[in-house]
């Protein structure tokens, strides 16, 4: 099931997201596919543009002009898991 309409504003709290494809953030982070990630929070800071989205496995950050590829495509690298984490 494709999620292509997924954003960053609407990523549930305790919701696992598996990564749909190899991708790296602003600081060259890894984020492999088929890794499971579950959501905590996101920040984002205006004044640079950019988002810090916490996982309880690891954070992802990106920056709107650098990342534009993956917060305009969010769901093509993140797709909701049929359960919630407990």
């Amino acid at each position: 099931m494709e999620h292509p309409l997924l954003d960053i504003y609407h990523l549930e709290k305790d919701r696992q997201y598996k990564v749909r494809k190899t991708f790296k953030d602003f600081y060259n982070g890894q984020f492999n596919q088929s890794e499971v990630l579950t959501f905590v929070e996101f920040h984002f800071l205006p004044y640079h543009g950019g988002y810090t989205v916490v996982f309880k496995e690891k954070n992802l950050y990106l920056q709107e002009q650098e990342n534009s590829n993956i917060l305009d495509s969010l769901g093509e690298y993140l797709m909701p898991t049929e359960t919630q984490a407990e």
